[in-house]
């Protein structure tokens, strides 16, 4: 039996879990909890690590979209998913260490990960404007309450500012009336903050990727 199936199949038995997996469902948590640990040694700078595509970002949306599904389809809550996805970092972490000194996951394996995580969970569009005026409100929402008026702060009221009169902007020139504008931005920024709060009340990450606002911002 090879190592690979070996972390599977703890899983399958519910071995490090709560709950026996199916065999699909294991995979996806050993490649997240791959791309998790490849991801921190990015981070870390280590040099094995840094021939893979940057996984910060498209692995904690990997993360996020394999978690909703687990929730879903094996009806776990979010903390026995969490546990799930802190159990394969662990079975990796026995398994690089297995026989004494230290290996990497194998190359075949993490880009085998990296293609089912690009099929499961691609690069979302990126946002519209009026999105981005949204979002950007939120976020400021969001620092003003934890820190008042903080250069932080004042940076990001700036910012959607600038995002929202430039959103505001474009559907006036698609033909809105201005109330008709006011209207959709409002609209999006309530929904976005539906999003958001659903998304916390299931334990997972916002589901925000912002920073294409702030380069929006500055073009």
């Amino acid at each position: 039996m090879n190592r690979p199936f070996l972390v599977i199949a703890a899983l399958l038995a519910g071995g490090a879990t709560a709950h026996a997996y199916t065999p699909e469902q294991a995979g996806l948590i050993q490649c997240v909890a791959q791309l998790s640990i490849v991801a921190s040694q990015q981070q870390a700078g280590v040099s094995s690590a840094l021939v893979y595509p940057p996984l910060e970002t498209s692995g904690a949306r990997f993360a996020q979209v394999v978690g909703e599904r687990l929730m879903a389809d094996a009806r776990q809550s979010r903390e026995q998913v969490r546990d799930a996805f802190v159990a394969g970092v662990a079975a990796e972490q026995k398994r690089a260490t297995a026989g004494g000194g230290a290996r990497d996951i194998p190359r075949d394996e993490i880009i085998a990960c990296v293609a089912l995580m690009e099929k499961t969970a691609p690069a979302p569009p990126p946002p519209t404007l009026p999105q981005c005026a949204g979002m950007v409100k939120l976020a400021y929402d969001e620092v003003h309450g934890r820190e008042g008026l903080s250069k932080s702060a004042k940076d990001m009221a700036t910012i959607a500012a600038v995002l929202e009169a430039r959103a505001r902007d474009g559907l006036l020139a698609d033909g809105n009336s201005q109330g008709d504008a006011d209207r959709i931005l409002t609209q999006t920024r309530e929904t976005i903050a539906k999003d958001v709060a659903r998304r916390e009340a299931d334990g997972v990450s916002a589901g925000l990727d912002i920073q294409p606002c702030f380069d929006m911002a500055m073009e």
